[in-house]
């Protein structure tokens, strides 16, 4: 019989060269895991994200309103500034590494716990939708017009594990109205829901109240209650849910578009605002200057505050900015970040409200004096606007 000699050398025979390389096919495979699945599924990279020109993202429908107003294109516009968030995969952590400005967060920190990706992505697109339709209602009471806001429910995007409301509500309900301590109020949007929820608890003034919804669940009434407590006021979701407004608009309609984007989350509200009170009012209600801001809008025209507003400061540092408009209580946060930025100016001013941020811009035209620092600033934010270091 023939014999075969083996062709690879002795030493790579030998037991200590193969526990080597069992070693290192099983340190392959651990890195593997850790970049491509533990880490994408546990962290997440936020850093600035785009700042689009809101007149790309709103558009006026009713041309002749707009010419019997005096509106024009002038020479200032409006950005919109983001924040951008991916999961950790290695692309993104090596960014993260070599790049300060962007940073390696909890996932949780960003999406509920139990929330997939795609959940998420609807939930930001649908509190869009929301922040769209009360950036009208709101920009069309300012301009002397009488509107409201509707909608057909709030849908249930999300229940987290430790919702008081697991076991009784499901992903698909649509919440039509909701009742605590006997008055019916019906679900028009997920702001409005939550104020109202957490003003009713404190009137109860009890330690626990039972919350009544009733839903549709694939076309059938339904009746739910549950107890609710403070802590659950304060939970992240609110309650461990996420109920988003099924088809919210204005009615009667604002003569006004919105086009279809990549951005998502409430905090383009204020913008928004401008951006059609400025389609809609004579001269260019920026002066010729870049505006940029952040800040969700509600019922008042009530500006609320936001998240990531130093990644924010960035992006509007990057598009050219020389005014950012910031809720009162992101102020501070956005004094330091701006001033971070380099030797150039960039104007912040703090707005609580949808009026106070128009008549800051109209004071920086010189049109007529307006005094948008409001009395309840931090002391270090007291006096007249204060400028602060960033480039352009």
């Amino acid at each position: 019989m023939r014999r075969f000699r083996s062709t690879v050398p002795r030493h790579l025979r030998s037991p200590r060269w193969r526990r080597a390389a069992a070693a290192g096919v099983a340190l392959v495979l651990v890195s593997y895991l850790v970049l491509w699945v533990y880490v994408p599924s546990r962290f997440v990279t936020v850093g600035p994200g785009p700042a689009p020109d809101v007149a790309t993202l709103v558009v006026p429908l009713d041309e002749s309103l707009r010419d019997a107003a005096g509106a024009g294109s002038g020479k200032g516009r409006f950005l919109l500034t983001t924040v951008q968030a991916s999961g950790a995969g290695p692309s993104e952590l090596y960014r993260a590494l070599t790049d300060p400005l962007i940073d390696i967060r909890p996932r949780w920190s960003v999406i509920p716990r139990g929330m997939s990706d795609e959940v998420y992505s609807r939930w930001g697109r649908a509190a869009m939708a929301e922040s769209q339709a009360v950036a009208a209602w709101q920009a069309w009471l300012l301009l002397g017009n009488e509107t409201g806001v509707v909608s057909d429910g709030g849908e249930v995007l999300f229940v987290s594990p430790d919702s008081p409301a697991r076991g009784r509500l499901r992903t698909g309900d649509v919440v039509l109205s909701w009742s605590l301590g006997g008055t019916v109020r019906p679900f028009v949007l997920s702001d409005d829901f939550e104020r109202g929820l957490s003003a009713a608890f404190h009137r109860e003034g009890k330690a626990a109240t039972e919350l009544t919804l009733r839903l549709m669940r694939e076309d059938e009434p339904v009746t739910v209650s549950f107890p609710v407590t403070a802590s659950d006021l304060v939970a992240w979701p609110f309650l461990g849910l996420v109920l988003t407004a099924v088809n919210p608009r204005t009615d009667p309609p604002v003569p006004v578009a919105f086009l279809p984007g990549d951005i998502g989350g409430p905090s383009g509200g204020l913008m928004l605002c401008l951006q059609i009170v400025d389609d809609f009012t004579p001269g260019d209600l920026a002066g010729g200057r870049v505006v940029a801001g952040s800040g969700t809008i509600g019922a008042g025209g009530v500006v609320g505050a936001v998240g990531g507003i130093g990644k924010k400061i960035i992006g509007a540092v990057r598009g050219g900015a020389e005014v950012f408009l910031v809720p009162h209580e992101d102020y501070v946060e956005a004094l330091r970040a701006a001033a971070a930025q380099g030797p150039d100016g960039l104007d912040v001013i703090p707005v609580g409200s949808l009026r106070e941020a128009y008549q800051a811009l109209v004071s920086l035209t010189g049109r007529e004096p307006a005094d948008y620092n409001g009395p309840d600033l931090p002391p270090t934010a007291a006096g007249p606007l204060l400028r602060v270091a960033g480039p352009r």
